[in-house]
């Protein structure tokens, strides 16, 4: 489980952020002094409103969070304002876990709903790092733990749509390969192949607070969706191909094909406004 680590003097915003770690399942550790802190690799923030304790011992490579009136100095330091939301720690820790990047200054901006469109290269070695692009804002509507399920299924369509899609790997190639050791050289000589270098994969979504229906397309010869293995059937489990289907219609409430095979829809139905 990861865990937020805090020094706080405010008895309010430590109650915000106990809150915050029992509906986000994160586990809070609150220090009585900068002294106490323990370097953790669970540990994904230090939290403080002390703008004396911002650097503990061990602290190493944890990101560091002021909550207070005026921004530090220091531009090392994550800021969030006194009476920041839960949805704006939401915002930061995501950014902190995937890397990505925090406006505070955006805070007093929250999206109703979001409509965007991608054209996406056939970077099949860093889809952990596109589907994040894509996701980021998704924040504003799920809670973590909704969200990584959609990112889950998400990071499983796309590479599906670039490896047999786009690069026109069939599963018994992929099978074979992945039996010899052969599969990254597989990978890259389509990949540097003038046909496939050429094609790109679409992705579009619309989400607002009911919910989330996304779409991808890819370029390929698409596929017979009928000859997928039957996901009630044990032995799909243990199979290579078309898992990664079957991992999507677990998290999602329909996973639609067009009859060609190279489009695939997702929707999914929020029961809350955070989830």
């Amino acid at each position: 489980m990861k865990k937020i680590a805090c020094f706080i003097n405010d008895s309010n915003l430590l109650e915000k952020v106990t809150e915050f770690c029992g509906l986000e399942r994160f586990q809070e550790e609150c220090i009585g002094d900068p002294s106490q802190f323990v370097y953790d690799v669970a540990t994904v923030l230090y939290l403080t409103d002390d703008p004396a304790a911002l650097y503990p011992e061990g602290i190493k490579d944890i990101r560091v969070c002021y909550v207070g009136k005026d921004r530090p100095k220091d531009c090392g330091v994550f800021f969030l304002p006194e009476d920041f939301q839960m949805i704006h720690l939401r915002l930061l820790i995501d950014a902190v876990i995937h890397n990505g990047s925090f406006e505070s200054s955006l805070a007093a901006v929250t999206p109703v709903f979001l409509n965007k469109s991608f054209k996406i290269k056939n970077d099949i070695f860093n889809v952990e790092r596109i589907v994040y692009a894509l996701t980021k804002d998704f924040v504003f509507f799920l809670n973590f733990q909704s969200l990584e399920k959609v990112r889950v299924g998400l990071a499983e369509m796309l590479t599906n749509a670039i490896e047999h899609g786009n690069l026109g790997i069939t599963g018994e190639e992929k099978m074979s390969a992945t039996e010899s050791g052969t599969y990254y050289e597989l990978v890259n000589s389509r990949l540097n192949d003038a046909v496939c270098m050429a094609k790109y994969a679409v992705f579009k979504f619309y989400v607002d607070a009911d919910g989330l229906e996304m779409s991808l397309e890819d370029e390929g010869e698409g596929f017979d969706v009928d000859s997928l293995p039957d996901p009630t059937d044990p032995e799909s489990l243990l199979k290579l191909h078309g898992r990664g289907i079957l991992i999507t219609r677990m998290y999602f409430d329909e996973v639609k094909y067009n009859d060609k095979g190279n489009h695939v829809t997702l929707r999914k139905r929020f029961g809350c406004s955070t989830c």
